[in-house]
């Protein structure tokens, strides 16, 4: 990994030390509970929710994509209209299914799955997560 996506992923961490801290302050209305059970499906499907404005922005997905890939080495598998989300997998993912680039690793590996603050979060089907409502 080169030095300047090293200090934007530095950036990205620090900024992610600071949302936890907000989040004990102001809590989500759903909790993470359970433990990954490190079969790397999450690594193989990446799903990067879109706004509807986002989704219908050629210039939007074209940067987006380039920077994903660019910056994570994430390589785009498809576009879904419907839903709308970008599907992405890891290509930092090893053969055993560990990460590559563990200490350097993206902050959406770091927090997933991800929390929002008020939707319930989904889940991959067989992951060790469940969510409770706090």
């Amino acid at each position: 990994m080169g030095a300047i996506k090293r200090l934007i992923v530095m950036v990205w961490v620090i900024d992610n030390a600071l949302m936890k801290v907000v989040r004990n302050f102001f809590p989500t209305a759903w909790r993470r509970d359970g433990e990954c059970r490190r079969c790397g499906r999450c690594c193989r499907e990446i799903y990067l929710t879109l706004s509807p404005a986002q989704a219908k922005s050629p210039l939007f997905l074209g940067f987006y994509k380039r920077w994903l890939s660019w910056l994570f080495d994430f390589e785009l598998i498809r576009f879904d209209a419907d839903y709308p989300a970008l599907l992405f997998k890891c290509g930092n993912q090893r053969s055993d299914g560990s990460c590559g680039v563990y200490f350097w690793r993206p902050p959406l590996c770091r927090n997933y799955p991800l929390i929002d603050y008020f939707k319930e979060p989904i889940f991959l089907p067989g992951c060790g997560y469940t969510s409770k409502k706090n």
